[in-house]
């Protein structure tokens, strides 16, 4: 009887994270055809194909759901299907230039994989104290300490001063990613070319401004 109970139990959170899933990618495009605003509860649950009750016991309300996209990225991309594939696929780089190249790259990539909806995030944003909040939460409790694990690796492998504040780095690179990712794609509508050359020279800025003092002198 344990174990059918427990296998019932796993089999209702996998189908509520499927049901979560599914109304978080359609609340994406609903998001991004009509603007904050004009988006509404039904015509996500359409989208979805799921009770629109599920929307309210989930997320709270239409708020709710932007947060939980703008919190749970990464778990929207590993849950769903269509993206599992390529979330296992994070490299795990030696090379503290390639890493830092691939991390700017992945999150403009991100960016412009959701161009439309990220426009609509960030005028929420910067209008909405509460979610801006809310993100300014994430960014220090989730992006940046992964970030500075990343960078830690290197340090600890002596690829990094030892006196570098790993924490400014960290808030440093994610910066640039943003600019690069959103206003330089999303709003300035640099080309492609010149958004992967911009981030590849700003790798070997970094790597350059991260190394040991002594590796500095000899590549003088």
């Amino acid at each position: 009887m344990k174990d059918n109970f427990v296998s019932e139990a796993t089999i209702r959170k996998r189908d509520r994270t499927a049901t979560e899933t599914s109304i978080l990618l359609a609340a994406i495009q609903v998001f991004a055809k009509k603007g904050y605003d004009a988006a509404n509860t039904k015509d996500i649950a359409k989208l979805a194909n799921a009770n629109e009750a599920l929307i309210f016991r989930y997320f709270g309300n239409k708020k709710g759901l932007l947060e939980a996209i703008l919190t749970r990225s990464e778990d929207i991309k590993r849950d769903n299907s269509l993206s599992s594939r390529s979330y296992k696929n994070s490299k795990n780089y030696q090379d503290l230039e390639a890493s830092i190249q691939y991390s700017i790259s992945r999150k403009c990539k991100d960016f412009k994989d959701a161009e439309d909806f990220m426009k609509v995030a960030v005028s929420r944003i910067i209008l909405d104290p509460e979610v801006s909040r809310i993100i300014q939460k994430k960014i220090y409790t989730k992006a940046l300490p992964e970030f500075i694990a990343e960078l830690e690796k290197f340090k600890k492998a002596g690829k990094i001063d030892p006196k570098a504040n790993l924490k400014s780095a960290a808030y440093a690179i994610s910066s640039l990613a943003f600019a690069l990712g959103f206003m330089g794609q999303c709003v300035y509508k640099i080309p492609p070319s010149e958004i992967q050359a911009t981030i590849k020279e700003v790798a070997r800025i970094f790597r350059k401004g991260l190394e040991p003092e002594p590796a500095k002198k000899k590549s003088k």
